[in-house]
């Protein structure tokens, strides 16, 4: 299983996309110095791979996350369906760049949606087209890993929400 492939034993936290700025990562690697002072097994592994992929390792290298925060690197769209259905948790911190860059539709938030996963994004491009917050994922301000830790705490400590947004999700991902 995907688990054991990665040695997840307790919360799993999955992000997925090209490793550009724009996507935001390391926002989410930030967040998780916070998160695994509550969740200290927390792992967050990282599909996709990119341009930023070098500072991304170093950021988590120098933040002593090593053994949370995983780089799987590029993973076949047919085998993405399995990370979506095991994560307890999907998120996608995407920014603003300095030149205007930003997601456009946010595909892999309808996927980890459609897959009953329940979802972190920020208000920035189309995500909030798809995510409405506190109804079916939470929708967090960009470049604010604070924030981003505290709703991952908070949804990584309460299944029935983390239920509740996931089905809420599904639902309107299929409609």
């Amino acid at each position: 299983t995907l688990r054991r492939k990665f040695g997840i034993k307790k919360e799993f936290i999955l992000s997925v996309g090209r490793l550009a700025e724009k996507k935001g990562i390391k926002y989410l690697i930030m967040a998780m110095e916070h998160v695994i002072k509550k969740f200290p097994e927390a792992k967050l592994i990282i599909v996709g791979d990119g341009p930023e992929r070098d500072n991304l390792e170093t950021l988590s290298k120098n933040l002593g996350l090593g053994k949370n925060v995983i780089f799987a690197g590029k993973i076949s769209s047919r085998n993405l369906p399995e990370f979506y259905a095991t994560a307890d948790l999907f998120a996608g911190p995407s920014i603003v760049t300095e030149s205007g860059d930003t997601e456009g539709l946010g595909v892999v938030f309808l996927e980890a949606l459609a897959s009953g996963t329940c979802v972190i994004g920020s208000k920035v491009g189309g995500i909030p087209d798809i995510i409405e917050h506190n109804r079916t994922g939470i929708l967090v301000r960009q470049k604010d890993s604070e924030q981003l830790s505290d709703s991952i705490i908070k949804l990584l400590s309460n299944k029935n929400l983390r239920k509740r947004l996931a089905l809420s999700g599904q639902r309107k991902v299929r409609n």
